[in-house]
């Protein structure tokens, strides 16, 4: 038989290992080779709109999410994220070579731009796959029964005889 004080201390050692376990990463942090790449990033302007070509170098089972930004040379605080894009840009982009993203803008740009020192960011990041979420929602729920189990284990009824009565008259006896 345990005492209050030591059931409560078993409990704050087991609360305090259930949130260890739930602090534990459950997967590794990406090497190098699973980072992704842009390169060779250029652009052509055709007409009113600006083609830009980047080449995504990853995995070829992963899916990235890519961003476009207009800079400038000249001025570094400048930085313009074009919203009239289409092509390979946004949240679903598999990797390959000769990608292409076609940029209306002549919408956001109607006098055109002056100056000839911009340039294209191309940004590419992995996108999470769901597997790794259901991970995650896993060990958390493991966790969350655990902590349940134990505090059930801790809290039950021990074999210490009931209190004296107050007063009342027992129970009816069994008939015969």
């Amino acid at each position: 038989m345990y005492s209050f004080v030591e059931r409560l201390r078993f409990l704050n050692y087991v609360l305090a290992g259930l949130i260890l376990v739930c602090t534990i990463p459950f997967r590794a942090q990406a090497s190098d080779e699973d980072n992704p790449k842009v390169e060779n990033v250029r652009f052509e302007v055709s007409g009113d709109v600006v083609l830009v070509y980047y080449d995504l170098v990853a995995p070829l089972e992963k899916v990235h999410k890519v961003s476009l930004y207009l800079r400038r040379e000249s001025d570094t605080l400048f930085m313009h994220r074009p919203m009239n894009l289409r092509g390979d840009v946004g949240a679903v982009v598999f990797p390959g070579q000769t990608r292409r993203i076609i940029w209306e803008f002549s919408q956001e740009f109607p006098e055109g731009l002056v100056g000839d020192d911009f340039y294209f960011v191309v940004e590419a990041d992995p996108v999470q796959a769901e597997e790794d979420d259901k991970l995650l929602w896993i060990g958390g729920g493991a966790a969350a029964v655990g902590g349940i189990v134990a505090l059930i284990l801790l809290l039950k009824k021990s074999d210490e005889p009931p209190p004296p009565p107050t007063g009342f008259p027992g129970p009816p006896g069994r008939p015969q």
